[in-house]
């Protein structure tokens, strides 16, 4: 079962969880029940149809912050794996496997309306700079950098701050590589790197059944998917 997190104090996320994206009988039911990042959103459900054809075991989503799912799993929820871009969420035991990488990257609304060019319109407060709040993975990943940063938001989510760029409401954020690649209306900043800092997800099982559903993750078959969707293995 989860444990106490590798390093300090469970970090609680104002993010509301998302909900399932199917009902479930919940863990001892007849569907595996998974609690994942919200940053994973747009290559999970190809990796738990390719796991329900082979296992013949249906797989119900929940979404969220990774501190604010953390949370819930103390507390209580029912479910069978926990994916996490939070190492520190996850137990030091045999029960927990990393199984991809993924990179922050600089993104603006698509056809970069504001004309961003360089790492310095993050501090540039004429600006609209969306990032992700510091206790979660992307904000950690963020902060990480190094690079002065005048946010006007700071988000619950890297998917909201996907959403502020795509909708227009921010003129460049911080994202995932995987969410440009993803998401259509927003755009990675040509000839811009940011410094190297790898985000690693952790897959941690709950229950027999999430045991099957974590190995799965580290097959020839999910490690392809997830290079498809831009994530490395």
């Amino acid at each position: 079962m989860l444990a106490d997190p590798r390093a300090g104090a469970w970090l609680l996320a104002g993010a509301l969880l998302l909900p399932a994206m199917a009902c479930s009988d919940g863990p001892g039911g007849d569907d595996l029940t998974v609690f994942a990042a919200s940053s994973l959103t747009d290559v999970l459900p190809e990796l738990v149809e390719a796991y329900e054809a082979a296992a013949g075991t249906g797989v119900s989503l929940v979404f969220g912050g990774s501190n604010h799912l953390a949370a819930q799993l103390r507390d209580g929820a029912p479910a069978d794996a926990f994916l996490t871009a939070d190492a520190r969420l996850v137990s030091t035991s045999a029960d927990a496997v990393r199984f991809g990488t993924n990179r922050v990257v600089l993104a603006v609304p698509a056809g970069n309306p504001a004309r961003i060019s360089s790492t310095a319109s993050l501090a540039d407060e004429r600006l609209r700079v969306a990032v992700c709040a510091i206790d979660v993975p992307c904000g950690a990943a963020t902060h990480a950098l190094g690079l002065p940063v005048a946010a006007d938001t700071e988000e619950p989510s890297v998917r909201a701050v996907v959403s502020r760029l795509s909708l227009g409401e921010a003129d460049v954020g911080v994202v995932y590589q995987t969410d440009v690649l993803a998401v259509d209306g927003i755009d990675r900043v040509p000839g811009v790197d940011l410094p190297p800092f790898v985000v690693e997800y952790w897959a941690e099982s709950l229950t027999a059944d999430g045991d099957r559903f974590v190995s799965y993750l580290r097959s020839d078959a999910a490690i392809k998917i997830l290079h498809d969707h831009g994530f490395d293995a």
